[in-house]
């Protein structure tokens, strides 16, 4: 199976709506992801993060888009 054929295989399903506060769960002292779309044009990542987490300072292919459902964050862009 070629790298396209696995990109396409991990997108969302088409036409179903989805509960995105029920795709991923808070752990304690964890930070917690799912991929939701994945494919050479870009990447959708669900996180959820408990109190005091964070990612790692990191650089990126694409544009970053945040939503945040619930609580509060702090952001930096560099």
């Amino acid at each position: 199976m070629n790298t396209a054929t696995q990109l396409r295989k991990t997108q969302m399903p088409e036409g179903q709506p989805l509960h995105l506060h029920d795709l991923v769960t808070y752990q304690e002292g964890m930070v917690t992801s799912r991929s939701l779309i994945k494919h050479a044009g870009g990447t959708l990542t669900l996180f959820a993060f408990d109190v005091g987490q964070g990612l790692t300072e990191h650089t990126a292919a694409f544009d970053a888009l945040v939503q945040i459902m619930e609580g509060k964050a702090e952001i930096h862009f560099g």
